[in-house]
């Protein structure tokens, strides 16, 4: 799929004299207006593909699990690059946290994820590659409580910003009203209820069952549910009772 800047220079809308124009003119702009793009260090001539960028880039393809855009449609599904004499400028086709949701498509029920309902895709996951599944940046329990727990936070209080274990910097405004889970020094156990576990066996459902994990209990996107709770269960006594289930005498 290409963004819609690619689109207008395919030819595809507009012949090569008009096409020239919209080069220049979008140039212009994001030279001038101060549009959010980038100086590349070096030039890239012009409408080079995804192997040109890789050359340099090559850790944006490596890891085990890459974006599928990426070998899919390349660098210019996210990417403009736009060349005028030895000047190149890259930017995105969208906005950030507007970008994501051009091709994986916003549910809007009635609870939502703050990150998630602000397009901060990028908090969680790597637009490229990483070694975790869905290019998570971490381990899902970590990237949980990464966030939902403060100690594990280092606040720059002068900067007023929070960086989480694996390098996100947020604005400490983020954090407002967020809730602070009040584990044990393992983190390992005391939520929703002191001395429940959030992590390891499930002993209640036996040795086969999934490990315990905050996915277990809470939606990572939205729900329809207060705090997230996964669907299929009316109530959070239902979701409880899934596992603590009553032992016939």
């Amino acid at each position: 799929m290409r963004g819609p800047i690619e689109e207008l220079l395919s030819g595809r809308r507009v012949q090569s004299s008009t096409r020239y124009l919209v080069a220049s003119s979008l140039c212009f702009i994001l030279l001038h207006l101060g549009a959010r793009a980038a100086e590349h260090p070096v030039p890239l001539g012009t409408n080079p593909d995804s192997t040109v960028c890789i050359q340099c880039h090559q850790d944006k393809a490596k890891g085990k699990f890459v974006h599928t855009v990426i070998a899919a449609q390349g660098c210019s599904a996210c990417h403009t690059v736009i060349s005028k004499k030895k000047r190149t400028l890259v930017s995105l086709v969208l906005p950030p946290n507007e970008l994501c949701f051009t091709c994986h498509e916003k549910v809007n029920d009635k609870v939502l994820h703050a990150p998630y309902a602000q397009g901060n895709c990028i908090v969680c996951h790597s637009p490229h590659a990483s070694d975790w599944p869905k290019q998570l940046l971490a381990p899902p329990q970590e990237l949980c409580m990464g966030c939902h727990v403060r100690s594990r936070l280092k606040i720059d209080p002068q900067k007023r910003t929070a960086t989480v274990p694996w390098g996100i910097t947020l604005p400490l405004d983020q954090f407002q009203g967020m809730p602070s889970l009040g584990l044990n020094q393992a983190l390992t156990a005391n939520h929703p209820v002191e001395g429940h576990p959030i992590t390891g066996p499930n002993t209640d459902l036996g040795k086969d069952a999934p490990d315990i994990t905050c996915l277990s209990c809470h939606q990572p996107h939205h729900s329809d549910r207060l705090n997230l709770l996964p669907p299929g269960f009316a109530t959070a006594t239902a979701l409880c009772e899934s596992c603590h289930r009553e032992i016939d005498p």
